[in-house]
């Protein structure tokens, strides 16, 4: 508790000085950048902030109530800001018609980076990687890495990501790996519990989702793909986004994002 205590001491002054140089920016002083956004939310209190509420865990809305990974993720994010969060509720599609259109700050939604969108928005390093991993028995101790596939049975779902790069992992390891066909994840995740294949590979959410609900299975080493989850800022809004990814970035160091995914996933 104490070493906690001290931490939190040694940050204040560095959050004083980063709060300090935002003040400065956003009022237009020499040196510093413009950013109107910043301004408007600096005087409002208010981080309008859009997600497509209905892509559980990460974005649920019930009864006007908002819930699930982003919304703890971007309720923390006001917080250590000093913002309200208010939550912009629209269609995927319509994700970045409506950061475009001024209409929310920066949006929150599960959102894969898209280097074709980078005209209209700046990207956050990511705070989730939802890439392809590796699900075995938990008492099955001859699988570490994908270089230990060689030679096993590898369940997946057929057609699918986890399929094609069950496929590639066999050409680059170089002994034969048996890639065993199921009708869905979860059947390849059953397959492993079972003990018809050695080992499946599956999404990061479907994963982390089958071993809280099917005791016996683990994930194997560090994802085998990166399809990381990041935060999307209007173009044109430096200090905002010098605040969020600021936040951002103390979060993943602080070991703050892997107890949201243990607690939402």
């Amino acid at each position: 508790m104490r070493r906690w205590a001290r931490r939190a001491r040694l940050l204040v002054p560095c959050a004083l000085a980063a709060a300090a140089i935002l003040w400065l920016g956003a009022r237009g002083l020499p040196g510093t950048a413009r950013d109107e956004t910043w301004a408007r939310i600096q005087r409002e209190g208010v981080l309008r902030v859009a997600m497509d509420a209905s892509y559980p865990p990460f974005d649920i809305e019930e009864g006007g109530v908002f819930r699930g990974y982003d919304v703890d993720l971007a309720q923390e994010i006001g917080r250590r800001l000093g913002l309200k969060v208010a939550f912009v509720n629209v269609g995927f599609d319509a994700l970045y018609d409506v950061l475009q259109a001024g209409r929310c700050d920066v949006i929150i939604s599960a959102l894969p980076y898209d280097r074709q969108r980078s005209t209209v928005a700046t990207f956050t390093g990511g705070y989730f990687n939802a890439g392809q991993v590796i699900v075995t028995r938990q008492d099955d101790a001859r699988v570490h890495s994908d270089a230990d596939l060689a030679g096993k049975r590898v369940a997946v779902e057929m057609g699918s990501q986890a399929h094609a790069e069950a496929l590639r992992l066999r050409d680059r390891v170089g002994v034969a790996l048996q890639v065993v066909a199921a009708r869905g994840s979860d059947e390849a995740l059953e397959m492993v519990r079972a003990g018809e294949a050695d080992a499946a590979v599956a999404d990061g959410i479907t994963a982390r989702a089958a071993v809280r609900a099917r005791p016996g299975l683990a994930i194997r080493g560090a994802p085998l793909t990166d399809e990381s989850f990041v935060i999307a800022v209007r173009r044109g809004s430096p200090l905002l986004f010098s605040a969020v990814n600021g936040v951002l970035d103390a979060l993943r160091g602080e070991g703050w994002l892997e107890v949201l995914a243990q607690r939402w996933l």
